[in-house]
């Protein structure tokens, strides 16, 4: 059998979790630079980041464009990865007509990708800013310019069968370049259940050429990430999906669930993508220092 394209894993500690879950999650600048160069040496290529109050770990109440920077620039001194920013944090403490400013700033902040969810949908979990997560299709077309714009990759965060429509429309229309890369995140309550046959069908409705990932919440996260990894698919892992490294064990750290990866992978002759490796196939253009 020919070997499988390296899989690139991303690592994230996430905006819903906080101290109040778990005691591990990093929550300052240098708690968070540390953790991101464990996740690394384990195996991840990809961080994925949300700006985080120090003391509790809950998103950071105001503008929080000015703590990713300080994690970017850090990060950046500190190892070799591909960042990946949010554009869902500041929606706590912000009205609605700040949200396009701060996510046109943060397209300068030096990040490689940014993650878009492709829809408004309801939450699955209590949150400080209600019940809907709103995302309308001139928001998500005007950030993916913004995106595209300023140099950066979206990465299209997608809950349902109807977000893949959005997918390919924004393709379609040439507001983002193909080929394009989508998540599947499988939260099971109000979107995608997170099983096999579901993973199928969404690969039978995107092109061959796009790429993928899959994250998964709490126990599903490492199944459907073992799935993914045998269809050739990518994974996210870490603190903002899963606090548990096995049933009652709460994980030290994202790198361990990063470390649980890399052994499933080796056993499926999964070799695992280095930053520059993942640059090279998903288009990124290295930043400078």
């Amino acid at each position: 059998m020919d070997e499988m394209e390296p899989l690139i894993i991303t690592a994230t500690g996430g905006e819903y979790v906080s101290r109040a879950e778990t005691p591990h999650v990093p929550c300052t600048v240098e708690e968070i630079v540390e953790e991101t160069a464990r996740c690394v040496e384990a195996g991840a290529s990809i961080v994925h980041l949300h700006a985080k109050d120090p003391e509790t770990g809950k998103p950071w109440r105001g503008d929080p464009n000015p703590i990713l920077k300080e994690y970017v620039d850090r990060i950046r001194e500190r190892v070799d990865v591909v960042i990946n920013l949010t554009t869902g944090g500041g929606r706590v403490g912000n009205p609605l007509e700040r949200w396009d400013e701060l996510v046109r700033e943060r397209c300068r902040l030096g990040a490689e990708m940014m993650s878009l969810n492709m829809g408004t949908m309801n939450r699955w979990m209590p949150h400080p800013t209600g019940e809907i997560f709103l995302n309308t299709l001139s928001m998500i077309e005007r950030w993916c310019r913004y995106m595209v714009e300023a140099g950066v990759k979206p990465e299209h965060e997608v809950y349902d069968t109807g977000m893949i429509n959005v997918c390919r429309m924004l393709a379609e229309r040439g507001v983002v370049p193909e080929p394009l890369h989508v998540q599947f995140v499988m939260v099971g309550r109000t979107g995608f259940l997170p099983t096999p046959k579901t993973l199928l069908h969404c690969l039978d409705l995107i092109p061959e050429s796009w790429s993928w990932s899959v994250c998964a919440l709490g126990r599903h996260e490492i199944p459907m990430a073992a799935v993914a990894m045998t269809m050739g698919g990518h994974v996210r892992v870490g603190f903002e999906d899963n606090i548990y490294l096995r049933r009652g064990v709460l994980a030290e750290s994202n790198a361990e669930l990063v470390e649980k990866v890399v052994r499933i992978a080796k056993e499926l002759n999964r070799p695992i993508a280095t930053p520059g490796e993942t640059r090279e196939m998903l288009g990124l253009r290295k930043p400078s220092r």
